[in-house]
């Protein structure tokens, strides 16, 4: 088969099979290089939907579609060495109201954020690459950052998704009721199938599913089947398998985010340890006045800061003498205790800057 003549006959966008775009679609930002067969860069849904058809008549190719948007993954989730679908041209927020904003996956996060804070509006639960990643990514990782203390991860601000599932077909799903799911159970197509069997999956094994959930505050390993099925509440949300899913269930085209008003004002607060004993000590005492993000690290990563410290000056474009004057505190703190083994990072919110401090000081 001539693979990308192939392509040519039904995908409006581009198709590139030459070397050196193969050569740069084999890397993420892990250690791994993986060669795709081609990249293509589609121009709507409808495009994507024509590949997921495509891949779905060829079984003897043996082909899988693996999206791509910042690159920022680190664990060699955007390689494959199938047909890579560079999701960079779904980079349009439809609309953003009072209290949501519907944007597609190709958006950089940076980008999207800037637009929500004019309306005094974020999605806090932005990673560290938030320069970097979109919110394609985002969703498919189920990403959290330094807010995810007080927020929680992307998983609890999805409100809709429109996905192209292995049919070929674009589909929305959100949150059912579980008269809304019997409708959805009814239908005779392939998304009927797919309520239908993950249904009777969770129903026949409800208890088992949801006992194993992890007991941590965060995860991104697995389906998170037990977020899905709530017999309690009588909701049933496959948005809840998509996220943290990385893209092998389905291709994300449509997103639509529940956003919060943040606080005004903020505080850091930031603790020298020089002795790594006193760290949950510490973090416990802290942790009592509820800071919006708690974050640390150690004497390796001040050595680095350290080393590369022009070339920080260069990224940030600041003015030498007062970046220097914003550090000065930091500065008379290593000069009386000397290079600490831990510096934690404590920072709290409020609606009055006397509020905020206070918490700090606490």
């Amino acid at each position: 088969m001539d693979f990308k003549k192939e392509l040519k006959t039904f995908f409006k966008g581009e198709v590139a099979d030459d070397s050196a775009t193969l050569e740069r679609y084999s890397k993420d930002a892990s250690l791994f290089q993986v060669k795709p067969r081609v990249v293509v860069f589609p121009k709507d849904a409808e495009d994507i939907s024509s590949l997921a058809s495509f891949v779905l008549k060829h079984p003897e190719e043996k082909l899988s579609l693996t999206c791509r948007s910042g690159g920022s993954d680190m664990s060699g989730g955007p390689l494959s060495e199938s047909i890579v679908i560079d999701m960079a041209g779904f980079n349009r927020i439809e609309e953003i109201g009072q209290d949501f904003a519907i944007a597609e996956p190709g958006v950089f996060y940076r980008d999207f954020e800037e637009e929500t804070l004019k309306k005094n509006l974020l999605l806090p639960c932005f990673p560290a690459s938030r320069e970097l990643c979109t919110l394609g990514g985002m969703v498919g990782n189920n990403s959290g950052g330094e807010k995810t203390l007080s927020f929680g991860k992307i998983e609890d601000y999805i409100e809709k998704l429109n996905v192209v599932l292995a049919d070929g077909k674009e589909h929305e799903f959100k949150p059912l009721s579980m008269d809304e799911l019997k409708i959805k159970m009814s239908q005779s197509d392939f998304e009927g199938e797919v309520y239908r069997k993950t249904f009777q999956l969770l129903e026949e094994n409800y208890d088992v599913v949801k006992s194993a959930k992890p007991k941590v505050s965060k995860n991104s390993a697995g389906y998170y089947l037990w977020n899905v099925y709530d017999r309690e509440r009588g909701t049933f949300d496959l948005t809840k398998l998509f996220v943290g899913s990385q893209g092998t269930l389905g291709i994300i085209t449509k997103a639509k985010f529940k956003l919060i008003h943040p606080l005004p004002y903020s505080s850091m607060l930031v603790v020298f340890l020089k002795d790594e004993t006193l760290l949950a000590e510490v973090t416990e005492a802290v942790m009592q006045e509820k800071p919006e993000a708690f974050e640390l690290y150690d004497d390796h990563t001040i050595k680095l800061a350290l080393r590369f410290f022009s070339d920080f000056l260069k990224i940030l474009k600041g003015n030498i003498l007062s970046l220097a004057f914003r550090f000065l505190p930091e500065f008379f703190m290593f000069l009386r205790g000397g290079m600490p083994k831990l510096v934690l990072l404590a920072e709290f919110s409020g609606n009055t800057p006397q509020e905020v401090f206070e918490k700090a000081k606490k």
